[in-house]
């Protein structure tokens, strides 16, 4: 029997977690498909994985890709063209906050064409399908050397573990043209409303019933039969995580067993660029309370947040906050080779089981504490106006509609709201609402198995 062959492309650092990490990897070899790994990473990630799992990968380095200008115009004309269909279909007008502006120079006159390109188009959602058939037809121009490739290697499947990377859509245009059958992931909870499917495959692998709900609204054009429900290894990877005790691993630490933990989870600087203030006051209302012995404060920033910001309140308050560090390749000058070492899996697995509260601007994190049944509140106060940034823009995004009400976090409405909050999840125990993570997350299945299956099918 011929030997299946698979190829994964992983367009940059954050494929790495939900996509190598998990059991996929492992489940496809046994299965004893031929598998190439075919990459934009570091030597270092490769052999991050290949360690993880007691294999040897076989690999290839994704060529650089040379976008055209013409390319990149229908791209990007199609992305606000859809961000204004999407605003119109939802009555949502946060949802123009996915479209990145400031550009200067060239870039500010090629962007005002693109607007004007894009506003002419959005209203008639056949003319953006237009528009996407300009896009793929343009794409056919430059696919030769990925064209040489396929048909030299002859993959049965290809695999993308990000929606969004312009450098792999030479390789799955080439595989179009040649008739191989090609899947997508749907990488995070909030990717589709921002009109960012730029690989397109054959099928897609998503979260939940919610998101195939919303494909069937953002994509029409995409049948529903292509649209593939598999959870996300995001959370299923905590199934293979090494808990520790909390005994054990408040030691290591030095944190103290005995005291109610909160984990304080920073966002990046353009997400949430008041954080450290947000912690300052949490510290603050913990020091003047009679709870000042009985709480202290895990501190993981952002992965990608490198800077100081932080530095001064962490310093401020020595002994109530304990900063750890999360476990980050953070030493490399592209951003796009970023990603975790397998061992911070396990280390916010245990951050998340072991502590009793997580607090941030609108984060995932909240999901992630719900899988262990803990408690999430979301930061609901400006610290001082500002034009560019608010907490009243961040909770009117699209993706926060996924609430079945309003009750399944807690909210600090301002800096004097930290202790009662703190009490009322004291009081109930730390019990969570899992309704919300039900609806973005379908956790009955075993999305590794899932997505291992459809693969090899």
């Amino acid at each position: 029997m011929k030997k299946k062959k698979i190829i994964f492309v992983v367009p940059d650092g954050t494929g790495i977690r939900n996509y190598l990490f998990s059991q996929i990897l492992p489940l496809i070899i046994k299965e004893q498909a031929e598998l190439l790994i075919y990459h934009a990473l570091s030597e270092e990630a490769i052999k991050e994985v290949e360690q993880l799992h007691n294999i040897t990968l076989k690999t290839k380095e994704l060529p650089k890709y040379k976008e055209t200008v013409k390319q990149k115009f229908y791209r990007e004309s199609i992305g606000f063209a859809r961000l204004l269909h999407n605003i119109e279909l939802e009555n949502n007008p946060s949802i123009i906050a996915a479209w990145k502006k400031g550009h200067r120079g060239k870039k500010k006159w090629f962007y005002k064409l693109v607007e004007l390109f894009g506003r002419i188009n959005y209203s008639n959602y056949s003319n953006i399908q237009k528009l996407e058939k300009r896009y793929q037809k343009a794409l056919e121009v430059n696919i030769s050397r990925e064209l040489d490739f396929l048909k030299q290697y002859k993959p049965d499947v290809i695999f993308c573990t990000h929606q969004r990377a312009v450098n792999a859509t030479a390789v799955f245009k080439a595989a179009e043209v040649l008739g191989i059958d090609t899947y997508g992931a749907i990488y995070s909870w909030d990717n589709l409303p921002k009109a960012r499917l730029t690989v397109r495959t054959s099928k897609y692998f998503v979260w939940s019933q919610y998101m195939k709900n919303e494909f069937k609204k953002y994509y029409p054009e995409i049948p529903q039969e292509n649209v593939i429900i598999t959870g996300t290894p995001q959370f299923s990877l905590y199934e293979q995580a090494k808990i520790v005790s909390k005994e054990l691993f408040f030691k290591e630490y030095h944190l103290d067993t005995s005291k109610f933990t909160i984990c304080f989870s920073g966002d990046d600087l353009r997400t949430s660029p008041y954080d450290p203030y947000y912690l300052d006051h949490l510290a603050e209302s913990i020091n003047k309370s009679i709870y000042k012995d009985k709480i202290q404060i895990i501190f993981r920033r952002s992965p990608v947040d490198l800077s100081g910001r932080y530095d001064n309140v962490i310093e401020k308050h020595h002994g109530l906050i304990t900063s750890i560090v999360p476990n980050w390749s953070n030493t490399k000058s592209q951003w796009t080779q970023i990603y975790p070492f397998y061992e911070d899996v396990n280390l916010l697995a245990n951050i998340c089981k072991h502590s009793d509260l997580v607090i941030n601007v609108g984060s995932t994190m909240a999901h992630d504490f719900a899988y262990f049944k803990n408690a999430a509140a979301y930061l609901n106060y400006d610290v001082k106006p500002d034009k560019n940034w608010s907490v009243n823009t961040i909770y009117k995004y699209q993706h926060f509609r996924s609430m079945p009400n309003k009750n399944v976090v807690y909210w600090i409405n301002s800096k004097d709201d930290f202790i009662s909050i703190i009490k009322a999840v004291m009081a109930e125990n730390n019990s969570v609402t899992q309704e919300w993570f039900n609806i973005i997350n379908d956790n009955t299945k075993n999305s590794s198995v899932e997505i291992a299956k459809e693969l090899m099918a």
